[in-house]
């Protein structure tokens, strides 16, 4: 009587398309990643953030954002966000 194979053990080999496909999935990944990351790192400590006209008629939202702590925050969730983006590029591993 066979056994049966386990999918793990007997991985079907993927195309050229598919292989690059991965490839630039990543690249659009790490970029939106590392981009995103830098852009909450920097953006609630310019003027842009404190000068918004959005907020001019929410007194108590302006106050929130311009918080020091609030700022921090998502300077800290920008961090993260470079982190994963570096971490998904270094550990990328192709299989055939």
């Amino acid at each position: 009587m066979p056994e049966p194979t386990s999918p793990a053990a007997d991985p079907k080999p993927r195309s050229r398309g598919e292989l690059w496909f991965e490839r630039l999935k990543l690249a659009v990944e790490v970029i939106f990643f590392i981009e995103l990351g830098m852009l909450l790192v920097v953006l609630p400590w310019t003027p842009l953030w404190t000068d918004n006209s959005l907020l001019s008629m929410h007194l108590t939202a302006r106050a929130l954002v311009t918080h020091g702590f609030f700022r921090g925050a998502l300077s800290g969730l920008g961090l993260i966000n470079i982190w994963i983006g570096i971490w998904d590029a270094v550990h990328y591993r192709e299989s055939n």
